[in-house]
C-alpha cells in the first residue's frame, strides 16, 4: 500500500495536521455523496421536466384535449343530423314525392358536389391523428351542408306542387250538383222527344221547377245562357283539375254567374227547369275533359255519398232506358 500522508492546514493551531486514514476517508466519502446528491438532484429535475413539460407546454397538452374532446363531441352531433336527415331524404322520396306525383331525385343530383380535387390537403401539415379527425368532420359537414341544400330545393319544389294540388282537389268535381234522384245514366239511351237512341252524354236528376243547382268545383264561368238543346245552361271551367261540368235545362241562372266570373264549389248557380229538348223538369249534368270529351259523371260522386247510396246510384245509372233530354 502505498505510504502517503495527507495533511490539511488547521486555522485554529496555525499549522498544519496530519490526515488520519479513516478522517480522509469519512471527509472523501461526503465530497462524494454530495457530488452523487447533486447529480441525482439535477437528473431527477431533467426527467421530471422531460415527463411533465414546461407550464406552456402543460396548456397546450390541455387545450389540445379539450378541442379533440369538443371535436368528438361535434362527431356525435353530426352523426345525429345525417341520420335525422336520412329519414326525411327517405320521407321525400317515397311518400311526398308519390303522393304529389312528383319525379324522384336520382342519385347523379344527389351526388352533385362529390368527388373532385382534394380540397382537405391543407390539414396534411398536423399530425396523422389530427388531420384524420379534420379531414372527416370537415367532409361531413360540407356533405350535410350539401344534403340540406339539397333538400330545401326539394321541399319548395314540393310545396308548389302541394299548392298546385291542392288547387286542383278544390276545382275537382267533387259534390252532387243538386238535391234530386238521380233517374238517369250515362250512355246510350232513348231520347224522349226525337225518339231514337243516341249517346247520353251525363246524367240526369229529377227536381222540380225552381230547386237549387250547385257548382260540383271551384272554377271559372266559361258560358251561361241559352243554347241549342240545352236550354239555359251553364258550363265552368275547372282548369287545375283538368275537367269542364255543364248544368243544363235550368229555369233561371244567378245573376252573379257570368262568363269570366270565378265561383266556388257549393256555390248556387241557379235553378232546375224544363228549357231545351226536355220532357220534364230535371237538371241534366255533365263532366267533360278540357277537349270537350264527356266522360261519366258518376265516378265523381263517390266523396259526397255514402257507399250504400252511392252503390244505389251505379245500379239507376247502369240501366239501360229513356233518359229525360
Amino acid at each position: 500500500m502505498p505510504n502517503n500522508k495527507y495533511y490539511y492546514y488547521d486555522h485554529e493551531l496555525c499549522s498544519f495536521v496530519e490526515v488520519s486514514p479513516k478522517r480522509g476517508q469519512t471527509y472523501l466519502r461526503r465530497i462524494l455523496i454530495g457530488v452523487v446528491a447533486f447529480l441525482l438532484a439535477g437528473g431527477g429535475l431533467l426527467g421530471l421536466n422531460a415527463f411533465v413539460g414546461t407550464p406552456e407546454e402543460l396548456a397546450l397538452q390541455a387545450e389540445n384535449r379539450a378541442l379533440r374532446q369538443q371535436l368528438d363531441a361535434t362527431q356525435e352531433r353530426i352523426d345525429h343530423l345525417a341520420t335525422e336527415l336520412d329519414v326525411l331524404s327517405t320521407a321525400d322520396q317515397e311518400l311526398y314525392r308519390t303522393l304529389l306525383g312528383a319525379d324522384p331525385i336520382s342519385s347523379d343530383v344527389r351526388q352533385v358536389g362529390v368527388g373532385g380535387a382534394d380540397r382537405y390537403e391543407a390539414f396534411d401539415r398536423f399530425s396523422t391523428s389530427t388531420a384524420k379527425l379534420l379531414r372527416t368532420t370537415t367532409q361531413q359537414l360540407d356533405e350535410l351542408e350539401r344534403r340540406v341544400s339539397l333538400q330545401n330545393e326539394s321541399y319548395r319544389e314540393l310545396s308548389r306542387l302541394a299548392e298546385t294540388h291542392n288547387e286542383a282537389l278544390t276545382q275537382l268535381p267533387a259534390l252532387l250538383p243538386t238535391d234530386g234522384e238521380l233517374v238517369s245514366g250515362f250512355g246510350m239511351r232513348y231520347h224522349p222527344i226525337l225518339r231514337i237512341k243516341r249517346m247520353h252524354k251525363g246524367v240526369d236528376f229529377s227536381a222540380q221547377t225552381g230547386t237549387p243547382i250547385f257548382a260540383t268545383g271551384d272554377g271559372v264561368v266559361e258560358f251561361a245562357g241559352r243554347g241549342s238543346g240545352y236550354g239555359k245552361h251553364v258550363i265552368i271551367r275547372h282548369a287545375k283539375a283538368g275537367y269542364k261540368t255543364l248544368y243544363a235545362h235550368l229555369s233561371d241562372i244567378d245573376g252573379s254567374v257570368r262568363e269570366g266570373r270565378s265561383v266556388h264549389r257549393g256555390q248556387q248557380i241557379g235553378r232546375s227547369g224544363n228549357t231545351g229538348l226536355s220532357k220534364a223538369p230535371h237538371l241534366h249534368y255533365e263532366v267533360r275533359n278540357l277537349d270537350d270529351k264527356a266522360v261519366n259523371p258518376i265516378y265523381f260522386f263517390a266523396p259526397s255519398v255514402t257507399p250504400q247510396e252511392y252503390r244505389t246510384m251505379l245500379e239507376v245509372a247502369e240501366r239501360d232506358g229513356m233518359s229525360l233530354d
